[in-house]
């Protein structure tokens, strides 16, 4: 590792010496109190649920080369910053923000690698994931070197990275674009989440074009936003640092986005699937393609028109391929290359197609909560000859009204309900399941199943299902785990519902 030096890397932003030696060296920057050594830094931060404030004199004592503080939690640190003084082993600088000082420690360690590349970052409530994907395969199959940083994982030339965020702390994103401009790559499109820019982790980095996808009522609670305008604020943040703005004009509070992009970005477009738009489009249907099901649409740009194919089911995947195709077309991409790209995309947990030998429809889903549940099922119904079995379960430890919600929607848009587990954490399952099902109830006598065990439930669904119905596994999309009480368990539904469809095969002779 390389070794490091506060006086260096502070170079950039405003501190004042607060105690202690400046030029002790140390290779690595901790936010976690738990992970100081005598080579570490320690940065303070404050949290959603704690202060990292509390810990700098244990971080001095286990020999922290550093401890950076905020400047106004000066006076009530006093006590703790004599006693890291009397010490005489650990530097102490105060700073306005840490967040802001680890971002720019981060940036002038790393030298900047977003100055080399240009970077497509989206923001919004829903199609982020969707959308970062097909442009990804969009610039990668023009040609054109490509790293994604999202919730799913993380791409840089063929490889890819379990993610720990959506967007990852300051230092991890550094490392990121660093590592990718090492290995070529010009472009990067990445998800860039309210809490991403609201604790400042990709502070420092300049966007050639940020896309707003839309603005929903969900992250509003404990460990997330506190408001609904904290987290509306949050988002549009983004455009503090991008040069072009494109915005979906169907997105609730369309005119103060539009608004704060104009007076933030050098240009700004929009984009909708149903109203009058820089790009937009027409003729939208249900189509095969190759034997490949998939929505087809004609784009429409100011100065042309493509008919595309894009191989994901609902009409939602096409708001999240227009807001792809036209985000390519900002950042120079061939009317040709954007067809092409497009006809290629796969997003792991999002409306993903299971193969089976069945001739069954099975499709795992990150839907989880009332408003995304809804927008899928309603999709999914005009393509549905049959019934529509939905499984889904809701998380331990989150809002109860998503609960009542989800339950409420699941009985009134499917046909079959299976209730299931999923990530209930410290709670009993059967307290989360009878308030889905009281939500299920609010639509009158409609039929549902309660199977605690979600691979068995997943089983049941695929088992009870025919050719021409639809079997939606919702909730957990592209999850790796689940935790049930103190327990972390492997479980991807795309992998469970391939083995289960597998036996069902071997048991069907098929």
């Amino acid at each position: 590792m390389t070794i490091m030096r506060a006086t260096d890397l502070l170079k950039e932003s405003e501190y004042k010496w607060i105690a202690g030696p400046d030029d002790r060296e140390f290779d690595e920057i901790v936010l976690d109190s738990r992970k100081v050594t005598d080579k570490t830094a320690f940065v303070a931060m404050v949290g959603q649920k704690t202060d990292g404030h509390k810990h700098i004199v244990s971080a001095a004592e286990q020999g922290a080369a550093l401890v950076l503080v905020e400047e106004r939690k000066l006076p009530e640190i006093r006590e703790m910053l004599a006693s890291i003084e009397a010490l005489g082993t650990t530097g102490v600088a105060a700073v306005p923000d840490t967040r802001k000082a680890y971002a720019e420690m981060a940036c002038s360690y790393f030298g900047h690698p977003s100055k080399d590349m240009k970077i497509i970052g989206l923001t919004g409530t829903k199609g982020k994931t969707t959308s970062t994907y097909i442009i990804h395969e969009i610039l990668e199959r023009a040609g054109r070197s490509c790293g994604l940083i999202g919730t799913v994982e993380n791409k840089i030339v063929g490889r890819t990275i379990k993610s720990k965020h959506t967007t990852p702390e300051a230092w991890e994103f550094q490392s990121l674009l660093c590592t990718m401009k090492d290995e070529g790559v010009k472009d990067c499109v990445m998800e860039v989440s309210s809490l991403g820019l609201k604790f400042k982790r990709t502070y420092g980095v300049d966007f050639e074009i940020g896309v707003f996808t839309n603005f929903l009522n969900d992250h509003v609670s404990d460990g997330e936003h506190e408001t609904e305008e904290d987290y509306f604020l949050s988002k549009l943040a983004l455009f503090d640092h991008c040069r072009i703005a494109l915005i979906n004009k169907n997105t609730r509070r369309f005119e103060e986005v539009l608004a704060y992009a104009k007076a933030h970005t050098e240009k700004c477009y929009t984009y909708s699937v149903s109203e009058d738009a820089d790009f937009t489009m027409r003729d939208m249907k249900t189509t095969v393609r190759d034997g490949v099901p998939g929505m087809g649409f004609t784009f429409v740009t100011p100065d042309y028109e493509e008919e595309l194919f894009v191989p994901l089911l609902c009409d939602f995947n096409v708001d999240n391929a227009v807001c792809a195709a036209a985000s390519a077309f900002l950042a120079g991409v061939e009317r040709d290359q954007i067809k092409n790209g497009m006809t290629f995309v796969r997003v792991p947990g999002r409306m993903e197609k299971i193969d089976n030998s069945l001739g069954l429809k099975i499709y795992v889903d990150y839907a989880h909560n009332g408003d995304s549940l809804k927008v899928l099922l309603n999709a999914i119904r005009p393509s549905c000859k049959g019934r529509i079995i939905t499984v889904f379960g809701c998380g331990g430890d989150r809002p109860h009204d998503r609960r009542y919600t989800m339950g409420e929607v699941s009985g009134k848009y499917s046909d079959f309900t299976v209730v299931t587990t999923d990530n209930s954490r410290s709670e009993d399952f059967s307290i989360i399941a009878g308030m889905i099902v009281e939500g299920i109830r609010r639509n009158g006598d409609v039929p549902y199943e309660i199977i605690e065990d979600r691979r068995a439930a997943i089983r049941h669904a695929c088992a009870m299902a025919h050719p021409d119905d639809i079997v939606v596994i919702a909730g957990k999309g592209h999850e790796t785990t689940m935790t049930i009480k103190n327990t972390v368990v492997d479980f991807v539904d795309s992998k469970v519902t391939s083995e289960e469809l597998r036996n069902l095969e071997k048991e069907r002779g098929v």
